[in-house]
This record gives structure tokens, sequence and C-alpha cells, in this order.
């Protein structure tokens, strides 16, 4: 059996900068970027037909700054 996976790119803006960032699915349906300006490396994942979080990891070195 042939097992065809459709590799359709997921485009949004990062929110710490503004960039646009583009990232595609894992099997678990996970979708992993790092921003190209700011190197912030995010996670959305899909809970629901309508509803996505997006976990944002700073980058090595750094750390946020507001509570």
């Amino acid at each position: 059996m042939v097992k065809h996976d459709e590799w359709a790119p997921f485009s949004w803006h990062c929110s710490n900068c503004g960039t646009i960032v583009t990232g595609y699915k894992n099997a678990q349906g996970d979708i992993k970027v790092e921003c190209t300006r700011c190197h912030v490396v995010m996670v959305r994942k899909m809970k629901g037909r309508r509803h996505d979080t997006i976990d944002l990891y700073a980058p090595k070195g750094q750390e946020r700054l507001a509570y």
C-alpha cells in the first residue's frame, strides 16, 4: 500500500518580530518553524478545527524581558 502525504505550507506572522514564517506539518500534525530574522522557534499545534496553540522558544543565550 502506498501512502500519499500532502505537504501543504502553513504561513503566519512571527509573534516576536512580525516576519512571515512558513512551515510544514510533521506526522503528529505539529508545525515547527524558526524565524529567519529573530531566530525564535515556534511550535504550532492544531488542537481542533478552530483552535491552534503556538509555543514560542527564545534563541539560546536570550530570555524574555516581559513577564
